[in-house]
Formats: C-alpha cells, sequence, structure tokens
C-alpha cells in the first residue's frame, strides 16, 4: 500500500488559525461527509491537547464560526463543519479511494498534518498536484511518500475507556515525567497535585496503567 505524509498550511483553514492563537495540539479524524447544495458537510471527533482555560476559548471561538453547522462537547469533540464543494482540495482529500491511517494534526505552529494511504500510487500523486498548486495553499510539504506495509491504523474506538479518574491519573503522570528516567516526580507529588490521597492515586493510575498495557502487548 502507498503511503503519504504531509504538513500544510491553508488561508482556509477553520481550525488552524485557534489552535495557533491559544497554543493547542489538536487531532481530529474524519467520520464520513456528504454533499448538500454545494457546500461539504463533514463530521470529525477531536481530541485537544493544552491549558484547559485556552481550550475553553477555543471552544467558545470555535462554535462562533459561521463553516461550524454543530459542536458537541463531551470527553471528546464531535464537529459537523461545512466548506464549499468546488474547491478541489477537499474534493481530493476526500476521495473515497483514500484510506486516513491516523487522524489529521493541527499544531501550536499553525500546521496542519496528515498521513493517508491508498492501495494505487495515482491518487496521492494527485493530491499533491491539486494542494501545491491550491489558491488557499501557503506551505505545501511531502514528509514522506512510499510503498510499504500498513503496521497499524489509529482508530479511536481501538482504545479502553477510561474513567475520569483514570484519564486524569495518567496525564498527570505522564506530564509531570513520572514515566521519563531517571523519574521527575513521584507518587507523593502526584497526589498532592491532584489532592487525594496517595493510595487513592496509586489505585487510580495502576487501573489505568491496566487498561492501557494489553494495547501495548497484543499476541
Amino acid at each position: 500500500m502507498w503511503h503519504l505524509k504531509f504538513k500544510y498550511r491553508h488561508s482556509d483553514c477553520i481550525l488552524a488559525p485557534l489552535v495557533e492563537k491559544y497554543n493547542l495540539n489538536v487531532e481530529f479524524y474524519p467520520l464520513g461527509h456528504y454533499m448538500k447544495d454545494n457546500w461539504i458537510y463533514t463530521s470529525a471527533i477531536h481530541t485537544i491537547k493544552g491549558s484547559e482555560q485556552n481550550i475553553k476559548k477555543y471552544l467558545k471561538d470555535l462554535a462562533k464560526n459561521e463553516n461550524v453547522v454543530k459542536l458537541e462537547i463531551s470527553k471528546v469533540i464531535f464537529t459537523l463543519t461545512r466548506e464549499k464543494s468546488s474547491l478541489e482540495t477537499y474534493q481530493i482529500i476526500y476521495n473515497p479511494k483514500l484510506i486516513y491511517v491516523s487522524p489529521g494534526y493541527n499544531s501550536s505552529d499553525g500546521f496542519e498534518m496528515w498521513e493517508i494511504a491508498c492501495w494505487e500510487r495515482q491518487p496521492l500523486e494527485n493530491l499533491i498536484k491539486v494542494f501545491e498548486k491550491a489558491p488557499t495553499t501557503t506551505h505545501f510539504e511531502v514528509l514522506r511518500f512510499e510503498e510499504k506495509k500498513t503496521e497499524e491504523v489509529y482508530v479511536f474506538g481501538l482504545f479502553p475507556k477510561l474513567s475520569e479518574k483514570q484519564k486524569q491519573a495518567i496525564e498527570l503522570a505522564y506530564k509531570n515525567g513520572y514515566y521519563q528516567f531517571p523519574k521527575k516526580t513521584n507518587l507523593d507529588k502526584l497526589s498532592k497535585l491532584a489532592k487525594i490521597s496517595k493510595s487513592t492515586f496509586q489505585e487510580n493510575l495502576k487501573k489505568a496503567e491496566a487498561k492501557l498495557m494489553p494495547l501495548l502487548f497484543r499476541s
């Protein structure tokens, strides 16, 4: 299978300006799309990394965008957005021959990154040509274009469901260097940051690890 990884900027992006403004990192995965009245409507799921305050501001501004038709906020973010169907870039990125092997990614530096695959080389070559020449593209860069076996596909549903306490524990541990070598923190410090007892924090962390570890060591 052919794999293409690229990053680019485009002046009509809905997410990128807000992601850069609030210093966030956003992953999004298209769930489906349809055309109506010369518009392409796209449903997607998002995860957002950044400060809680900036995430709230980001979502508030996102909801005000006229091309964000629907916005549902829970543990993850769901959107229904629209773009003009005459825009060739949007038509080619949603080519049904393409396989989204990982989510799209908007980084805090304003770039958008995609990794897609296809059984044929030509649709990916066509995508490169269209994106490079698109009037809204301000930067386009191919990071990888090769034929290889597909080792993994990212799907949100493959991840175990963590409780809010378990998710908070493992995120806090990761962000504060608990899994680095040497460790930059310990359970005493982490439990104080979480404002719960050490035993409770350790229990939440162990349960989260127990759910995640099987993903790393599947037979």
